[in-house]
């Protein structure tokens, strides 16, 4: 029998109130772990804990958050929120939750969007991975423009992740091919593909819903509607691990063909001087 990695998903509606969100996620992840498949890991979207007001890291939105994880004895990573930096400012920072309600780990959006609601975002420098052990499994967590930036999927790929997981707020003014980043970053990576996205308005824009669960050999397993949803996912492991054994569809080997024969990258932490931003339409932009 195969081994399942079972999955929550919360596409929430998301409030400008801190209260309001842990409420919503509470009682959906609370209805989810009474479900038979009952969730190892529940995720929730971009923002969907605080999206205007900065929380400390130590503060009450996290304690809140480390008590479900606690109470329901499943791993949390209930969505991103302001967080306090020590010099200043805030980053947009997702919290990961183990079953005991500790923190076990915390990352930092390294590429924020350019709205007034990450205006003044301060980058997070750090990739982060995190293992459960029943099932054994590893993640890689990513926020929304993160996803835009092959680099970052490989680098979590390359850290020994399984299942990659992006938190997006994405507005419905985004066309629907900009979905196929979700499936190249699993097809490439040999990956399952967690995408989880806001649901409803918030301030002026619509957002998309459409949070999409994909294989590594880019099935789509789930899709949500529009509207706000939860639902659970099951993954099959074994069947990643062929992948990446046999090559996808038993014949295709990307991770098998990188370590045989990675390509360089001259360029790599050199972007700034390449050729690219000596052109039109970057030339005016200053070199670092």
């Amino acid at each position: 029998m195969s081994e399942a990695l079972h999955v929550g998903l919360v596409q929430m509606e998301i409030s400008p109130d801190t209260d309001t969100n842990i409420k919503t996620f509470e009682q959906k992840a609370a209805a989810l772990c009474a479900d038979l498949r009952r969730p190892h890991l529940i995720v929730g979207v971009e923002f969907g804990i605080a999206p205007e007001r900065i929380e400390a890291p130590d503060g009450p939105a996290m304690h809140r958050l480390a008590d479900l994880a606690a109470e329901l004895e499943v791993w949390l990573v209930p969505g991103s929120l302001k967080m306090a930096e020590p010099g200043g400012g805030f980053s947009n920072a997702a919290p990961v939750f183990d079953p005991a309600g500790r923190l076990a780990g915390v990352y930092k959006k390294m590429v924020p969007w350019d709205t007034d609601l990450e205006k003044g975002t301060i980058p997070g420098q750090e990739y982060l991975v995190f293992d459960i052990v029943e099932p054994q499994v590893r993640f890689g967590l990513q926020i929304c423009f993160d996803a835009d930036f092959p680099e970052i999927s490989r680098t979590l790929t390359l850290m020994g992740a399984e299942v990659l997981i992006q938190l997006s707020m994405d507005p419905d003014s985004i066309p629907k091919s900009y979905r196929h980043i979700k499936f190249a970053r699993a097809i490439e990576n040999q990956a399952y593909y967690i995408y989880m996205n806001g649901a409803c308005d918030y301030e002026h824009f619509h957002l998309a819903g459409g949070s999409l669960a994909v294989s590594p050999e880019g099935n789509c397993i789930f899709e949500a509607g529009e509207r706000p949803t939860s639902t659970i996912v099951s993954l099959d492991l074994d069947r990643l691990r062929h992948c990446r054994q046999n090559g996808s569809w038993d014949q295709v080997a990307q991770l098998h063909a990188l370590y045989d024969y990675a390509p360089s990258q001259p360029l790599a932490g050199k972007e700034r001087k390449s050729e690219l931003f000596k052109r039109t339409p970057f030339s005016g932009r200053g070199q670092g």
